[in-house]
């Protein structure tokens, strides 16, 4: 056998906000929300549904590349997909056909970890694996290739079956009933076969090495530029010698599509050259260890990884590996983090152990089998159910802050912290935040004597900015500001006048309104749950607001029994007065809009602009409803509107058709020649306007999209020739349609192979930008 693998290490780190449980805005991913998001359009989606051109440079095939690829996706990526991108999650998860394997749960340097973590890492990420594929995973991946006997061990205990390694990381190697030969950084290594590695325990694992010089250049040079070079160039590093043989080259998954633009398509394009050539299987390296079961065995240097030449260093020293920066910058800052780091995990882990202890628990046990709590709501509680039902409600609390404070520990070893190139990075800051959490929810914060001992270490972490000089000062400065205590989260819920699900927390609000002209005031009862822990808080709220956006909200944790001498000053009091019995009867606070999350200020902002926007626009109507039959007059003899009347006629005819847009229960009804559209189109054109459509268009998509399916279906021709007449009428209206979308749902037509032809199928299709040759 001759097998090609191609291994794609899809990850991305937890960037959820650790005090509200999901990812907050991301200024330099735009013009997308976050940074998963980009990296999803750009590389997770369009590798779902890779284009192959024909001849003609149109499309000729869509493709997955997951069924062909090797690949893993990191248990925090896998779960933000499942969450945010459910349709690329679904075909992601519908391509495995053994070919995903398994990684360690959140990508920390093992090698670096004690055995406690190393076997909770291994344990977590092959149940993730198992939750999200349904059966347990024959491979898995090692963050950063990080190896030492003790983890490979570990995933040997839990039945990993083999890894993917670099060949330098091979220190010596022996053919059946040879003697050991020295590989000194992978020479004289024939990366070509699978490897066993004896392990202390007396188990075994399989290694592959992967082609290093082919991988970097997939990754870092030219060689997705051209499908069919690529191809060559992984034909001409896989022997044909009669002997069974496997070429590997492993990169990050994110190189195909985001870190080279339609990357994806030569990745397509090489799978479709290679499945052609008789001999070469497109080959997963679980199958191929079924039918070649290795028969060398491989001594492998430990504390090495891919991507430093030095080891594990670059976790740990200052040993020259960075990505830029400033000149004269150092990394020096790296140790005394992660000593940091080291005492704080100690000091938590204590704590742990003891409560545990007088629970009668096991803590690392329990701590093993509580990923459950990663896995979604109804999982969570099942668990909680099973493991913590007979528990005193208040000690079932102190566990679940516990266990997310281990959660929060194990993230904040997370390796891109030390890869980039100063301790103020977004990436420090990041695992920071975890660390803050895990200490409030495991030690008591940083008032207690190991928060001060934690800020003391980091002050050791010395950087190169001037604004941010240390670990203690990007905690202080760039971290604390986005704590949030349960007050804060029942004061921004307040004021957004939210109930129910609200980031992590469930909140449930009683309320009445006393309205005063601008003023308004709203008082009631509330209680904030945390979905993870259980903690709760409960109390009065009151939210003034006197108009734009100055809301101001305070919380009595005590209730207030002073409502009708609240309304009484509302009604007769001056401003002044109620104010100072607000802050009497509700002594916490005050929060305003500038204490929201920035997405949900933002948001309050767009809401209160629109409200004022459509007061506007009323009176613009009303404007141009009394002088319609002018401004039809003055354009019909081509004179010009005065400015003011022009805007308020084309602010009056785009809000009137956005509004028809939004409200149609079927977007196909508006193109029809007598329907609502067609008559404001015709007014806006009889005083000289031309309103924009581009509000349709996604609408469109979705109608478009549900007829491909309907005729895939049935392989009926009737949803196919109502798509026509949309799009052929969208065309005439200057609808740009987004092609992308509409060619991945039209191509489920043509991929039916007893679809029956016909000239309205060949229509669609060159309208999609597909082949004549498909």
């Amino acid at each position: 056998m001759r097998a090609v693998v191609i291994h794609a290490h899809f990850y991305q780190p937890a960037r959820e906000d650790p005090w509200l449980g999901t990812v907050p805005p991301e200024p330099s991913a735009s013009p997308w929300r976050d940074w998963n998001h980009r990296i999803s359009a750009e590389c997770y989606a369009p590798n779902a549904s890779a284009r192959l051109l024909g001849e003609d440079g149109r499309v000729w095939r869509i493709v997955n590349n997951y069924r062909s690829l090797s690949f893993n996706v990191g248990p925090t990526l896998h779960a933000w997909l499942a969450l945010h991108q459910p349709e690329v999650e679904a075909r992601i998860r519908d391509s495995d056909r053994g070919n995903a394997i398994a990684q360690a749960y959140h990508h920390i340097i093992l090698p670096l970890a004690p055995d406690r973590d190393i076997n909770t890492q291994v344990l977590w990420g092959a149940e993730d694996f198992r939750f999200r594929f349904g059966r347990p995973p024959a491979g898995m991946w090692l963050p950063e290739m990080a190896v030492d006997l003790r983890t490979l061990d570990e995933m040997a205990k839990v039945g990993i079956q083999f890894v993917l390694l670099s060949p330098h990381q091979c220190a010596a190697v022996r053919p059946p009933d040879g003697t050991w030969r020295d590989t000194p950084k992978g020479a004289r290594l024939d990366a070509t076969r699978p490897y066993r590695v004896e392990l202390p325990s007396g188990r075994t694992i399989a290694v592959f090495f992967h082609q290093e010089s082919l991988s970097r250049e997939m990754a870092f040079g030219t060689l997705l530029d051209n499908g069919d070079r690529l191809a060559e160039s992984l034909l001409k590093n896989l022997p044909d010698d009669g002997e069974d043989r496997i070429l590997v080259v492993a990169t990050d998954g994110e190189t195909f599509g985001h870190h080279h633009r339609f990357g994806e398509m030569a990745l397509a394009r090489a799978f479709e050259v290679l499945s052609k050539i008789p001999g070469i299987h497109l080959e997963s390296p679980g199958a191929f260890l079924k039918s070649s079961p290795p028969a060398w065995e491989a001594r492998i240097h430990e504390n090495t990884s891919w991507s430093c030449p030095h080891g594990v260093e670059r976790w740990k020293f200052d040993c020259g590996c960075r990505t830029g920066g400033e000149p004269g910058w150092h990394q020096r800052w790296r140790e005394p983090l992660r000593k940091a780091l080291d005492r704080l995990r100690d000091a938590l882990d204590e704590r742990f152990e003891k409560e545990c202890g007088r629970l009668a628990l096991d803590p690392w046990d329990l701590r093993n089998r509580s990923v459950v709590l990663s896995f979604g709501a109804e999982p969570a509680k099942q668990w909680i159910r099973e493991n913590l039902r007979n528990l005193a409600d208040a000690d079932r609390k102190v566990l679940l802050c516990l266990l997310e404070s281990q959660r929060l520990r194990m993230a904040m070893y997370t390796s891109c912290a030390w890869f980039f190139n100063d301790v103020a990075g977004l990436e420090t800051r990041l695992v920071l935040g975890f660390a803050l959490r895990a200490l409030e929810l495991g030690a008591g914060g940083l008032e207690s004597a190991i928060g001060k001992r934690f800020l003391e270490d980091l002050a050791a972490a010395r950087g190169n900015r001037q604004d941010l000089p240390d670990g203690k000062a990007v905690l202080e400065k760039a971290v604390l500001p986005k704590s949030r205590r349960m007050e804060d989260i029942a004061a921004s819920s307040a004021i957004l006048g939210q109930e129910g699900a609200f980031f992590a927390y469930d909140v449930s609000r009683t309320e009445q309104v006393l309205k005063g002209g601008e003023l308004s005031l709203r008082l009631g009862d509330m209680a904030v749950t945390d979905r993870r822990t259980g903690m709760s808080w409960k109390g009065s709220h009151a939210v003034l607001s006197a108009g734009g956006l100055d809301d101001t909200c305070r919380l009595s944790p005590n209730g207030s029994n002073d409502r009708e001498a609240l309304r009484q000053k509302f009604f007769r009091g001056s401003l002044e007065q109620l104010t100072e019995f607000l802050e009497r009867a509700f002594p916490l606070g005050p929060w305003g809009i500038d204490s929201l999350p920035p997405e949900q200020r933002d948001d309050l902002a767009r809401a209160r602009s629109r409200k004022a926007e459509l007061n506007c626009l009323r009176k613009a109507m009303e404007i141009v409803d009394d002088h319609r039959r002018l401004i039809v007059q003055l354009n019909a003899i081509g004179a010009p509107l005065p400015p003011f009347l022009a805007s308020a006629a084309s602010f009056s005819v785009q809000e009137t058709l956005d509004e028809t847009v939004r409200n149609a229960p079927d977007a196909l009804e508006l193109l029809q020649a007598d329907s609502l559209l067609e008559s404001i189109l015709e007014d806006a054109h009889s005083m000289g306007l031309k309103p924009e459509l581009s509000l349709l268009a996604p609408r469109l998509v979705d109608e478009l999209a549900r007829l491909f399916r309907e005729a895939a279906k049935g392989g009926i021709l009737e949803p196919l020739k109502k798509a026509l007449k949309a799009i052929e009428r969208a065309d005439s209206l200057s609808i740009e349609l987004p092609l992308p979308p509409l060619q991945e749902s039209f191509w489920e037509v043509l991929a039916r192979k007893d679809f029956p032809g016909s000239p309205v199928l060949d229509e669609l299709a060159g309208r999609l930008g597909f082949s004549a040759q498909r």
